[in-house]
């Protein structure tokens, strides 16, 4: 997503974070919340709701009111969810939800971007990838302001049939095309695993979750001597849990810091290593999909040393989120906004992005339609880094 834009998956994101953020407004006995620094706010809503001769919908005033105030902080993460959305986004978190396995986001020009098209997921068979730029649904056109309700139609919360084929427009190089595709059950945080020539495993990562780390974390430890090399994919990686990050790469470190994060008041959380429990080569492949949590992994690889990066400059979302509930029971909604930097061990902010030790290009093949099939064609990145790794034998 260039131009840093504002996600809407919470999936590409650092959960590591959690708060219970509870704001209480004893308007009625004119007590301000903040010490009074949102007085007018409090003021004009006690004014409509008292003396207004039209209806005033409070809830819908409280929501406008929230997304006007998030939309101020130039922060592209922050979003808000009301109660029928944090449902929808507590699903992703735990990994899988319904939909066409894309996460988009809102640029700075009032567009839609696709940040990622998940592996095997619809949109990505139908040729979908990141950069597109999502401008309909079934010809009803959408911009960055009314990407919410895109991403429920996407995912079928708005009431349509599951079983309906979409025609999502998307626009790519000043081309404006479809794609056709139906809703399937995404699972954002799958392994692929495979044997390669030469006794190299190819691991396919998908999405940080506890989950998916402990997972990886048999694989590795249950490695056995014919395994000479690994090849770690994490390009079309959004992210997602921070400490599952640290855990991945705590597996092929014996010691030292792996990265560290600073809050607003510059106070740093360092996170280091342990006792490793890999010690083969280690390639790991990255593209623009790249981002948040893979930035951590592929980028703490690169500072220590540890591993070959091979591929395209990642994303560079180099920053964590906090995920808030405005009440105990969450009828309220919660709000999502950054609160930390990451850092690599060497010190860079990973906002800058990862630029591979070994640059490569996917040279992906095209259908009739002109759309691109993943599963064709030449994997040039991984041509290359299976070559570096017998060569550093």
């Amino acid at each position: 997503m260039s131009g840093k834009s504002k996600v809407f998956l919470a999936v590409l994101l650092t959960f590591s974070f959690t708060c219970i953020l509870f704001v209480l407004i004893f308007s009625s006995m004119g007590i301000s919340v903040w010490g009074g620094r949102f007085r007018r706010l409090e003021a004009v809503g006690r004014m409509l709701e008292s003396r207004y001769i039209g209806d005033f919908d409070v809830k819908k005033a409280e929501d406008a009111a929230i997304d006007a105030m998030l939309s101020t902080i130039d922060d592209p993460y922050s979003q808000f969810y009301d109660e029928e959305s944090t449902q929808s986004i507590e699903t992703t978190i735990n990994g899988s939800y319904k939909g066409v396995g894309i996460e988009v986001g809102a640029a700075e020009t009032g567009e839609i971007i696709v940040i990622t098209a998940y592996n095997g997921g619809p949109a990505q068979r139908a040729g979908m990838k990141s950069g597109d730029v999502l401008t309909a649904i079934d010809g009803t056109e959408y911009n960055a302001s009314t990407m919410d309700a895109a991403v429920a139609y996407m995912r079928g919360t708005g009431g349509d049939d599951d079983e309906k084929e979409m025609v999502i427009t998307v626009m790519r190089d000043g081309q404006t095309f479809d794609l056709k595709m139906k809703r399937e059950e995404i699972d954002l945080y799958s392994i692929e695993q495979r044997r390669l020539d030469g006794g190299l495993l190819y691991l396919r990562y998908t999405g940080f979750s506890a989950e998916s780390a402990d997972k990886f974390s048999e694989i590795i430890e249950g490695l056995d001597e014919s395994v000479t090399g690994i090849v770690l994919d994490l390009r079309e990686n959004p992210g997602g849990d921070l400490d599952a990050a640290v855990e991945l790469c705590d597996l092929f470190l014996d010691d030292g810091l792996i990265m560290y994060t600073e809050d607003k008041e510059g106070n740093r959380d360092e996170e280091y290593a342990t006792e490793g429990s890999c010690d083969l080569p280690l390639a790991v492949l990255v593209d623009g999909g790249t981002a948040s949590a893979s930035e951590i992994v592929a980028g703490c690889m690169q500072a220590r040393d540890r591993g070959i990066i091979v591929g395209e400059k990642t994303y560079g979302k180099g920053v964590s989120q906090i995920v808030c509930a405005l009440s105990p029971d969450k009828s309220d909604g919660i709000l999502k906004f950054t609160s930390y930097k990451n850092f690599r061990p060497d010190g860079v902010w990973l906002n800058e992005g990862v630029t591979p030790d070994i640059e490569a290009a996917s040279v992906p093949a095209l259908d009739e339609y002109g759309n691109i099939v993943f599963d064709e064609g030449e994997d040039v990145p991984l041509a290359k880094a299976i070559e570096a790794l017998k060569s550093n034998k």
